[in-house]
């Protein structure tokens, strides 16, 4: 039996040659909306963190209550800044670019900026209406 006559068979199972690179597309997709939606909802425990932190400081009574927000609002915001540019990592992969080179890349890397903060901004004004009870 000649091996070079046998039709070449697919072993990876697809049934498409583009299916595979579409599937990870779409997890990629996934993943950086659940990152952007983590960083969204980082950014809004920030932000209450830091106004209790601001309204506490000062009053005797209430030291350890503010010094708890202060270090809250600190990990909130060291996990929105990693969250974000995971994000924006996650974006500059899932965006082709047909020119390489520094420019090309450079613009993905904005490109990609722009859409990860975008988004995080509004998936922020989501997860607080969700929160409050959107009435």
């Amino acid at each position: 039996m000649d091996v070079a006559a046998e039709p070449t068979r697919n072993l990876s199972g697809a049934t498409g040659g583009h299916s595979g690179r579409m599937g990870s597309r779409i997890t990629g997709i996934i993943v950086a909306a659940v990152a952007m939606t983590a960083a969204a909802n980082c950014f809004l425990k920030y932000v209450w963190w830091t106004a209790c932190y601001s309204a506490w400081r000062g009053i005797p009574k209430l030291a350890a209550q503010w010094q708890a927000a202060g270090t809250r609002a600190s990990f909130y915001g060291w996990s929105l800044l990693i969250l974000e540019v995971a994000s924006v990592a996650l974006v500059f992969i899932l965006i082709r670019s047909r020119s390489g080179g520094v420019v090309g890349n450079g613009l993905r890397l904005v490109g990609s900026a722009a859409i990860a903060i975008a988004g995080t901004g509004v998936l922020a004004w989501v997860v607080s209406l969700l929160k409050q009870g959107a009435s």
